[in-house]
């Protein structure tokens, strides 16, 4: 049996690697955090479990319920694509305006973070088409005595995703010393966060197209 449960395990890690490394608004704030030296950890632990709730909530039937409903997977798409694209637009202005590069951060804007990471992790409909649709729906179509190992594994990755990128990140504070650095970094995210808003927008135009030809 054990061989049986670790892979069950690996896919539920596999999937979960293969999901979260596809970088999103969440993965930003802990880059930025990261390579400023700001406070990382709590904004870690905020992402790691708002993202252990949703697979659990997904896996407990919401995702298969979502599934079922492709008018509200194709609305989820299109509110994750104008997330998005918001987000990037906020990059690009910060990166237009010079106002790229963080400033020390007071205790009040160290609150103001973490309330951003809440955001980010709970209100982002682009990580619940990660978490809730994608690991949720294949989570739920599986007998229920091997949900639990499959969660476990995806949610190991979330964890051991945002830990390496934390860290990784940390070993970059030498290279973020300016704010013309700063600048690019906020460039390319913005260009990445439009690139992938089009992939959803494009998804959710496949979506409504099977909706029409099927009414």
């Amino acid at each position: 049996m054990a061989p049986y449960f670790n892979a069950l395990f690996l896919e539920g890690l596999l999937l979960g690697i293969g999901l979260f490394a596809a970088p999103g608004p969440k993965d930003t704030l802990v880059i930025r955090q990261g390579v400023g030296r700001g406070p990382i950890w709590g904004v870690v632990a905020i992402c790691v479990f708002a993202d252990v709730l949703l697979i659990a909530l997904g896996i407990a039937g919401l995702g298969k319920l979502l599934e079922s409903r492709p008018v509200l997977v194709a609305l989820l798409l299109i509110s994750g694509a104008a997330y998005l694209l918001w987000f990037a637009t906020q990059r690009l202005l910060a990166c237009l305006r010079d106002h790229s590069m963080p400033d020390t951060l007071s205790g009040k804007s160290q609150r103001g973070l973490l309330r951003t990471a809440v955001v980010l992790g709970f209100a982002n409909p682009y990580a619940w088409l990660d978490t809730v649709v994608l690991i949720g729906s294949i989570g739920a179509a599986k007998p229920l005595n091997q949900q639990a190992l499959f969660a476990t594994g995806a949610m190991t990755a979330s964890l051991l995703w945002f830990v390496f990128l934390a860290l990784g990140c940390q070993r970059l504070t030498n290279l973020f010393r300016t704010p013309v650095v700063w600048r690019w970094l906020d460039a390319g995210v913005a260009v990445l966060m439009v690139y992938l808003a089009g992939m959803l927008i494009t998804d959710s135009l496949d979506v409504f197209k099977v909706i029409l030809e099927g009414g």
